[in-house]
């Protein structure tokens, strides 16, 4: 049977998406391979999963591991490197296995594994790019970075694939690797608990707006859709609606600010845990998107699955995922008018003609079921892991 090891960044207790999206990857394909999973005790910030959630994510994946890493700080710097030990284990661990993945991370993890890759000719590597791929600040350091890991890792040439999540990801990732190497495997996400006869029903009376995400400004433009939200309560007391937030992230006092000033209107929940969170999705009816950059964003199929016509700023992954679609509104600008404008246009609707606000809700969740279910993804992932290696 085929061994694969998939590897995860940063500690899977971090508990963002690419985490997540990695532990499913990594339950998913042990349906059918042999499959190891490793991350890091590397956490970019507040741990969010428990070991019980954990656990249900990488149930069945019996070899599990992780790779320690040493940090150093100097001043408003931190650096992270392997122990050199460490990274000796982890190739040995590479060696038992024929498919290597790995989630694009930065260039010391991009270095590890074009050593193995050297050191092991006959092992698959397989790299998902499911970071932003490059700032607007086009000389910032994050862009400079980048583009020193795709040209050492363009020197790869042989059992080497580019795992993008997007059709732009990959346009943009061909302009380093050949196109063959650049494979286009949809992000599914798993779509238990949003099944019809799951689906709570939601309210007539009151319409239910929901923002799930970091309480952050950079790049989430958290703090320009409080303000909005602010300046709508306080121009239109009399309509029925209800704001309800998810997250974490350094935004919350302003949050439990506009809380304490409209009771009856806003309600913050902290951290939801991934596994309870659809229920929350269920019963709301509009989902509030304002991030600035995003690849492929995975709150949005989840809020499409849960039933929920979207709100929404422009980036990347957006665009690309709801471009033309009945049910996405799309901001204009990312600003306080802007997002007023549009949820009051979405008001207005859900008052005026609740039967067609309804279809809406219906194409969204129809629309991901028939294009992002997590078993698609998987099957992506099949034919490129049985097919021969180049």
């Amino acid at each position: 049977m085929v061994k694969i090891l998939v590897f995860s960044p940063n500690i899977v207790e971090f508990g963002r998406g690419g985490e997540i999206s990695s532990m499913e990857l990594a339950s998913g394909l042990n349906k059918f391979y042999n499959v190891s999973f490793i991350d890091t005790n590397i956490s970019p910030g507040e741990k969010l999963l428990t070991k019980a959630a954990i656990d249900k994510k990488l149930k069945g994946i019996k070899s599990r591991g992780q790779m320690k890493y040493a940090t150093l700080h100097l001043g408003p710097w931190t650096f992270t490197f392997p122990y050199p030990l460490e990274f000796l284990k982890l190739l040995r661990r590479i060696k038992k296995n024929n498919v290597i993945y790995i989630s694009y991370s930065d260039l010391k993890t991009s270095l590890m594994f074009i050593l193995s890759n050297l050191i092991y000719r006959n092992t698959k590597l397989i790299i998902g790019y499911r970071r932003p791929l490059y700032s607007k600040k086009v000389f910032s350091l994050y862009n400079l970075k980048y583009r020193i890991s795709l040209l050492l890792l363009s020197l790869l040439k042989k059992r080497v694939f580019h795992h993008a999540l997007s059709h732009h990801a990959k346009e943009f990732l061909q302009n380093f690797y050949s196109a063959e190497k650049v494979i286009h495997i949809i992000h599914g996400i798993k779509l238990n608990g949003f099944e019809d006869s799951d689906l709570t029903k939601k309210q007539k009376d009151v319409l239910n707006f929901l923002y799930v995400g970091e309480l952050i400004e950079i790049p989430k433009g958290f703090g320009i859709l409080l303000n909005a939200i602010n300046q709508f309560l306080e121009e239109n007391k009399n309509l029925k609606v209800f704001f309800e937030f998810c997250g974490l992230g350094p935004l919350e006092s302003k949050l439990k600010e506009l809380e304490k000033k409209f009771p009856n209107h806003v309600k913050y929940h902290g951290y939801v845990s991934n596994d309870i969170i659809p229920e929350i999705y269920k019963r709301n009816d509009v989902f509030l998107f304002s991030s600035r950059r995003e690849p492929f964003p995975r709150v949005l199929m989840e809020a499409l699955a849960g039933n929920l016509v979207i709100i929404c700023s422009k980036t990347i992954g957006s665009i690309e995922l709801l471009k033309g679609k009945e049910f996405a509104f799309f901001f204009n600008e990312l600003n306080s008018k802007e997002i007023k404008s549009k949820i009051l246009e979405i008001y207005r609707l859900w008052e005026s003609d609740y039967q067609a606000f309804s279809k809406l809700q219906n194409l969204a969740k129809q629309y991901v079921f028939n294009n992002f279910s997590h078993d698609v993804e998987i099957i992506g992932f099949r034919n490129l892991i049985d097919n021969p290696i180049r």
